[in-house]
């Protein structure tokens, strides 16, 4: 395959905040945010670009820790789905243009010059969730439906090649969440007044199980989940305050609260680890939206955008000033070392093109 190249087609402009680094790219036309990940200590992200006509190209636009950024034009397909290989190598799936078929391919974004053009097959609709010694993992939990079961793709990789793209039923309980650690799967359900955690192989067999008595009926998400050491999982909270819930080895819980209301919030993403046992999160909520980092049992840091324009650290009232306060947050990266970055768009109305994406990078210390 042709390696892809690099364009210049978006405007950049580097603004040093109370918080980090702010770079914010510009189109002339339009631009829509698809899609970021993780490259080289760098930031990844997948966007589409107008031009005159309403033509829109695939664009990856990658960011330094400095704001600086280099863009490369797609070539061989749309709708990306950004992932990792084993070997943390950046690939992609997207669909190569066909007037009749729908399928997609997977391949690296960067030096193609040895790879051949796959075979298409039909997409896996699911979130790249890590990656395992030799498996890139996918999970999707349809939650329409109470007998459906769980769907996971493991796409297996040999020499630093993919090899095979593995569709699997994950046994019942179903609509879990999953997380990777150390090479190893882990799942957690609700069933009746429990949660049942389950750690899997790549072929979706079970490994082992524990059932968890928690203080809490739902959660949101996994923060951390092990068999050898606590596990935190972000409580669901009506009333807006952050709590996790600790488990112990032998399944007992405990609930910790922070003291920082943020009204009720509904949505949360998988968390983000950027070192050890140290995760971001983003969340929406009734009144707007952010993101906080945890370490275990301590909320290191909380953004909260409401009622103002921008987002500010309710902890130690650290503002980042933004134009709107209609802001989306769509995704969150690490690069190095207990840093990351945050990608964000402003909201327009439905008849105006977005022309603006801003990426944060941010240290915690």
């Amino acid at each position: 395959m042709k390696n892809i190249d690099k364009v210049n087609v978006l405007k950049s402009t580097i603004i040093k905040t109370p918080i980090g680094l702010l770079t914010k790219l510009v189109a002339e036309y339009g631009i829509s945010e698809k899609g970021s990940i993780s490259f080289n200590e760098k930031t990844l992200v997948a966007v589409y670009i107008d031009d005159k006509k309403e033509n829109s190209k695939l664009v990856y636009v990658v960011v330094d820790r400095e704001g600086t950024i280099e863009s490369y034009k797609e070539d061989d397909g749309i709708l990306p789905t950004l992932f990792l290989s084993p070997n943390q190598e950046n690939y992609v799936s997207v669909i190569p243009y066909h007037p009749d078929k729908e399928l997609e391919i997977s391949i690296p974004i960067f030096n193609r010059e040895n790879t051949e053009l796959p075979k298409g097959n039909r997409p896996f609709v699911g979130d790249f969730i890590g990656t395992t010694e030799y498996f890139s993992i996918f999970y999707d939990a349809d939650i329409w439906t109470d007998t459906k079961p769980d769907k996971m793709l493991a796409i297996e990789f040999k020499n630093g090649q993919l090899k095979k793209k593995n569709n699997i039923k994950i046994p019942f309980p179903r609509d879990n969440k999953i997380f990777i650690s150390d090479n190893e799967i882990h799942l957690l359900a609700i069933e009746e007044e429990h949660w049942i955690h389950r750690q899997i192989d790549e072929k979706g067999n079970e490994i082992k199980r524990r059932k968890i008595q928690p203080n809490h009926k739902y959660f949101s998400q996994i923060i951390s989940l092990s068999f050898e050491t606590e596990s935190y999982i972000l409580i669901e909270d009506e009333e807006g305050q952050i709590i996790l819930e600790e488990i112990a080895v032998n399944g007992t819980s405990k609930s910790i609260e922070f003291n920082a209301m943020i009204g009720s919030y509904y949505n949360s993403w998988q968390p983000v680890k950027i070192a050890e046992d140290t995760f971001v999160t983003k969340f929406n909520g009734e009144f707007g939206n952010g993101w906080f980092t945890t370490k275990k049992d301590q909320l290191l840091e909380l953004f909260y955008g409401k009622g103002e324009k921008g987002y500010r650290n309710i902890l130690t009232n650290e503002f980042l000033e933004m134009d709107s306060d209609q802001i989306i947050i769509s995704s969150v990266n690490k690069t190095t070392e207990n840093n990351y970055a945050v990608i964000f768009y402003p909201m327009t109305e439905r008849n105006i093109k977005n022309k603006e994406i801003f990426i944060l990078n941010r240290e915690i210390k």
